[in-house]
């Protein structure tokens, strides 16, 4: 080729390069001035042409899918809020969500203008998520277990997990509906019911029991009103709602995350928790929760240096795992559809490399049935007397001047709008009783017998007795959950199977009008674990989800909301 030729292409290749750089360097000048929706246009012009849409539908959208169109511009945060609000607004008539967050739109805005300037704060950028009414969020919405007694009460601080999660990235959408005071107010006040949000209802069977208390954390994220949602558990309060609702229910270890701000039950079994639809979704939202608290001593007792990556128990190899069967702990005459399909479960996780130990059994569980409700209730009675006392101290606004338990129930019986005496206040007056102080012997002895009953007794002499990783129950029958409450041990549940056709209706005894048992209705596997061992329960929910598939092949919601998000773009 003559020398002449060759400088001449090199000159031309030279002269593309530089008008070329010239172009990108004009066009991204451009659009760091153009205003952020026309940014946002093009870019998703450019998306749509180069990788085609990828919209996740919203009944199933996972923190991961999310998170990935997110990053990828196919959409924006204010797009999902917006999408999400317009849910919760056709799903009303379920009351799974009692407050909007009427700042929303404009933290996910901000959240895309952060993103648009190369800041990803994590997985949880931009995500938005739904807060059951007892937790502290300093915004404009409102912390008042469902009752009017607190309504405009409110800490200075808000919750230090929530400050944790809204440093990741989350955005608060709004609070939801729950059996009033976490169904610590009556006897026969049916789950779900708060005097503000009214009855909360069961998303796969039309007007059936939603279970609780946590129960519109449950249906929001069963019905895709939000990403993912939080409740709290003292005692079955995620677990139970998650059942019914056919969706993850997952209460930490105690003291693996920060429990300050939370309307009390009892702060030594209290638990913020997640409702999901994924088990991988919950270990996302724990690695934003997990870690030590200056405003939660017990959170300094995490034995691990730093806390792991959770996502990465996520996975189908249960090789070496050691899972143990407590057949006392449950009734063996328990539903013949729910022991069928607990029957598949464990060979489901026998062909994924667990040993399963049969008749891993509670020395101490046909003592601890002798017990009755009230006797069982001393130690919580004895702690809300005292807890309630000490939140009602932290509040900077007190409209009601509701100071302890005797203001609350004294509130509870003058205001119209909590419907005192049709609605009961059975469990307030277990706190009046005579010896119910966390001084007192009878509630040092019951303390000392609730850790013989779930320790040595039960789970965890069962654990150390075997040699177990984990323990699993069917649904959430029997007195394992109970023992796992007391003693702050890690608990999950995932969909197990569905009520079969033709199963008789049945209906709440709580509320007659209630359905409780129908065709379609979900029940859950329920994995159960020794104190910080969540990752371990983790990953065998995983493995049994991923294996078994239950909700994806399942039947939906008996109604959906169509609102998507591509409505919204």
């Amino acid at each position: 080729m003559a020398p002449n030729l060759i400088f001449q292409q090199r000159r031309n290749f030279v002269r593309t390069l530089v008008v070329g750089l010239i172009w990108m360097t004009a066009i991204s000048i451009l659009l760091s001035i153009l205003p952020f929706s026309t940014r946002k246009a093009i870019q998703r012009v450019m998306n749509v042409k180069n990788e085609g849409p990828k919209i996740p539908p919203l009944l199933d959208a996972t923190i991961k899918s999310l998170a990935e169109g997110l990053e990828a511009r196919r959409f924006t945060s204010v797009e999902l809020v917006e999408a999400y609000i317009a849910r919760i607004k056709e799903a009303a008539e379920f009351r799974a969500v009692l407050q909007i967050n009427p700042e929303a739109v404009d933290i996910a805005r901000s959240l895309d203008e952060e993103r648009e300037q190369s800041h990803r704060r994590g997985p949880l950028h931009g995500i938005p998520i739904l807060v059951k009414d007892n937790i502290v969020t300093k915004d404009k919405l409102d912390a008042s277990a469902g009752s009017y007694a607190l309504l405009g009460a409110k800490p200075s601080v808000e919750s230090s997990l929530i400050a944790r999660l809204r440093d990741a990235g989350v955005i608060f959408l709004g609070k939801t509906n729950l059996s009033e005071w976490a169904n610590f107010r009556g006897l026969s006040v049916s789950s779900g019911w708060s005097p503000r949000g009214g009855q909360t209802l069961g998303a796969y069977y039309p007007n059936s029991n939603p279970d609780g208390s946590s129960s519109g954390s449950a249906v929001a994220a069963a019905l895709g009103l939000c990403t993912a949602a939080l409740g709290t558990e003292t005692f079955g309060s995620l677990i139970d709602p998650a059942e019914i609702n056919n969706v993850v229910g997952y209460k930490p270890t105690r003291g693996l995350i920060a429990n300050d701000g939370v309307i009390p039950i009892s702060n030594r079994q209290d638990v913020i928790g997640t409702l999901t639809r994924t088990v991988e979704d919950a270990a996302y939202m724990l690695n934003n929760m997990a870690g030590r608290s200056d405003s939660d001593r017990r959170t300094w007792d995490i034995p691990f240096p730093k806390i792991p990556d959770f996502t990465s128990f996520c996975n189908t190899d249960l090789t070496g795992m050691v899972i143990g069967v407590p057949r006392n702990a449950f009734p063996s005459d328990s539903p013949a559809p729910i022991l069928d399909s607990f029957t598949s479960a464990l060979e489901t996780l026998k062909s994924a490399g667990a040993k399963i130990v049969e008749n891993a059994n509670f020395t101490a569980a046909d003592e601890f049935r002798k017990l009755n409700d009230q006797v069982k209730g001393i130690v919580r009675s004895s702690e809300f007397k005292r807890d309630i006392v000490n939140y009602l101290k932290t509040l900077a606004t007190n409209p009601n001047g509701i100071h302890n338990a005797e203001d609350i129930i004294k509130f509870t019986k003058e205001c119209l709008d909590e419907e005192y005496p049709a609605k009961d206040i059975g469990k307030f007056l277990w706190t009046q009783e005579e010896g119910i102080e966390v001084d007192s012997v009878k509630y040092k002895e019951m303390v000392n017998q609730e850790l013989h009953f779930g320790g040595e007794g039960g789970i965890l002499g069962a654990i150390e007795k075997h040699s177990l990783d984990v323990i699993v129950v069917p649904s959430t029958l029997g007195i394992t959950n109970d023992l796992a409450a007391k003693m702050g041990f890690p608990v999950i549940s995932v969909p197990l199977g569905f009520w079969p056709e033709g199963t008789p209706i049945k209906y709440d005894a709580r509320d007659p009008r209630l359905v409780k048992v129908a065709p379609g209705i979900p029940y859950c596997l329920t994995i159960v674990g020794n104190a910080y061992s969540d990752g371990k329960i983790l990953q065998v929910a995983y493995a049994f989800e991923q294996l078994a598939a239950v909700r994806a092949k399942g039947p939906l919601p008996f109604k959906v909301p169509k609102t998507e998000l591509k409505d919204k773009m």
